[in-house]
């Protein structure tokens, strides 16, 4: 019961203000955690544009994935999955800027080949007490 209050109140905090305000960053990675794509308004987000994204690690705008497993088999990690499902804050690297973000993970098979998809959705400092 307490816990699903504290998830009602959490969900009435605003989002981040100003230019971030409903954006989410969009990345499609390789198996290896290569950036292959992103969407153009996450791009912005993290202000670069879009073609310069690609091929980066996704440790380049996340950092903690860096000491993380992103993948177990065909699957994205459970721990990561487990994180975005109790809102945990990542710091979020973007192109002179820095913020933190919740983070969605998703598997996609595309022609055979397993990718991940990540989405970043800032959050405002009032979130990141979780």
């Amino acid at each position: 019961m307490k816990a699903q209050s504290i998830h009602k109140q959490r969900n009435k905090v605003p989002r981040a203000a100003g230019h971030v305000k409903d954006k989410v960053a969009v990345l499609v990675l390789t198996e290896d955690g290569i950036i292959q794509n992103c969407n153009d308004s996450g791009a912005k987000l993290l202000g670069y544009q879009p073609a310069k994204l690609g091929g980066q690690h996704i440790s380049e705008v996340l950092p903690q994935l860096s000491e993380i497993t992103l993948r177990k088999g065909e699957r994205v990690n459970p721990y990561l999955r487990f994180l975005s499902r109790i809102g945990h804050p990542f710091n979020v690297v973007g192109n002179n800027l820095q913020f933190s973000g919740e983070l969605f993970f998703n598997d996609l098979e595309q022609q055979g080949q397993h990718q991940t998809v990540v989405m970043i959705h800032p959050i405002d400092q009032a979130e990141s007490w979780l």
